[in-house]
């Protein structure tokens, strides 16, 4: 028996970073949206143990991956747990669209059908949470407004077909870095960009904010030359994902995203047109 699942990319629509917790992390208020980008995860039958493979020589596959993680949270619901997992990976690793978490949350979904564990969507959240602070928001995925540390998830309209450019330039950058020395003053307007989206407004462009910027862009600063770049080039919005380092722009003309891409696709290491789910 053999399953695939889709795990897809995700980005930022607004990202606002509240308070530092006392566990660490920060709360936070984003909105994050699925685009169809995603990995391919394969689940096939084992013959003991967990075996994990991928076609990205450069992702771990140890204990740290995300992916075991979510394996290791489901094998004491069967008798036999053996499986060999392939992740065929087209989402950039540590890029800021939580291919890993997205990852992981498909081999929730996944193992969940091939072991026929007939868990429902809120029990796959509670479990993702336990992996990740974004892993949960995939088990629905779409349009979702996230708080506490991410996992906190309220569905809002899909804000679906909306033409992206993705550019990622291929180096990482430090989430830790970018998260201790972001500015905490003042909360964005997120509540009004939640009703602009759900109507579907271009009042919603204006409002799509990430707080994250200004340090990643200090940081790199060819990130914001990408993010001027997107918006000289017809981008209806266009800002960063997560703490970086892929940016996006939003178009509303399919042609003028091609355009875009076209221009852009020789001049950095991963560049993606694709659509919000």
């Amino acid at each position: 028996m053999e399953l695939d699942v889709q795990a897809r990319a995700k980005i930022n629509l607004a990202l606002d970073v509240l308070t530092e917790r006392e566990d660490g992390y920060h709360d936070i208020d984003t909105i994050m949206q699925e685009l169809d980008l995603y990995d391919t995860i394969t689940i096939e039958s084992g013959r003991g143990g967990f075996v994990l493979t991928c076609d990205n020589p450069d992702l771990a596959l140890d204990e740290s991956n995300l992916v075991y993680k979510a394996w290791d949270l489901l094998r004491g619901r069967v008798q036999n747990s053996s499986v060999n997992i392939h992740i065929k990976k087209n989402i950039p690793i540590a890029a800021g669209l939580a291919g890993g978490s997205s990852d992981a949350a498909a081999t929730l979904v996944g193992l969940n059908r091939f072991w026929n564990l007939e868990l429902n969507p809120k029990q796959l959240e509670e479990i993702a949470s336990e992996i990740g602070s974004d892993c949960a928001f995939f088990i629905n995925g779409r349009t979702q407004r996230a708080t506490g540390r991410g996992e906190i998830l309220q569905p809002i309209s899909s804000y679906h077909a909306k033409h992206v450019v993705l550019v990622n330039v291929g180096k990482p950058i430090s989430s830790r870095y970018v998260y201790e020395h972001v500015q905490l003053n003042g909360e964005m307007k997120i509540d009004e960009l939640v009703t602009y989206l759900q109507a579907d407004s271009p009042k919603a462009y204006g409002l799509m904010e990430n707080r994250l910027e200004t340090v990643s862009f200090e940081a790199m600063p060819e990130l914001k030359d990408i993010k001027e770049k997107l918006l000289q080039m017809g981008a209806n919005a266009a800002l960063m994902s997560g703490s970086g380092p892929s940016v996006f722009g939003i178009f509303e003309s399919e042609e003028i995203a091609k355009q875009a891409h076209r221009e852009l696709e020789d001049k950095y290491p991963y560049v993606f047109l694709t659509i919000t789910i």
